[in-house]
């Protein structure tokens, strides 16, 4: 386990815990947030695994990376979750176009999803698994950013779910695909010039 220095950990610091050093993940994390509550909690791991990473979230951490992620991304995405930011792998996004559609905990079908959500909360709520923050979804759909926060409130309740990281594990599990929308947005918003993220970030409603 590793925090932000050499000093005694005190409640606003970054803490990182190395799932290889670690016995019993759920247990640790539990026991972190319990001892340093205001503290951001990061998941480094060697591999991508999906069911770790749904039940690390539910334990209550703010990041799961991978190690393989480069120097520059890696300290970039430690210091987005300092800001309260969450960031997911972006080997999600390949394990999401290999994913064959499967019931979620609450068994809605596609054709109850339309009648839960509008079609722009579905919209958006696809733009939310690929990890958009707000002012990239609000291009995308061209709306406001103030829209955006409203559609994101009403997907949370209605879905049931806490934060927008939730929000987007429910619709993997209840296969709504990300690609039918906002799949473009990452070039379509990024300058030219700027290379593609080496992670998706989710950001709290």
């Amino acid at each position: 386990m590793l925090s932000g220095g050499e000093d005694p950990i005190d409640e606003s610091e970054l803490i990182v815990i190395d799932v290889s050093a670690a016995s019993d993940i759920k247990t640790e994390v539990h026991a972190l947030r319990k001892a340093f509550g205001n503290s951001r909690l990061v998941l480094l791991t060697d591999e991508f695994e999906y069911e770790m990473m749904v039940e690390s979230f539910r334990a209550g951490i703010d990041g799961y990376i991978v190690k393989e992620i480069a120097c520059r991304s890696l300290v970039e995405s430690l210091r987005l979750v300092t800001l309260g930011e969450k960031v997911l792998p972006s080997a999600l996004l390949d394990h999401l176009a290999d994913r064959s559609v499967m019931p979620g905990p609450s068994g809605k079908s596609g054709a109850d999803l339309v009648k839960l959500l509008s079609e722009r909360e579905i919209e958006t709520l696809r733009c939310l698994i690929m990890g958009y923050p707000n002012k990239v979804i609000a291009h995308r759909l061209d709306i406001s950013e103030a829209t955006v926060k409203v559609h994101v409130k009403a997907i949370l309740r209605k879905l049931m779910v806490q934060n927008r990281t939730q929000a987007a594990i429910w619709a993997v599990n209840n296969g709504v695909d990300a690609n039918a929308a906002c799949a473009t947005v990452a070039a379509e918003a990024r300058p030219a010039d700027e290379p593609a993220e080496e992670q998706r970030i989710s950001q709290p409603a």
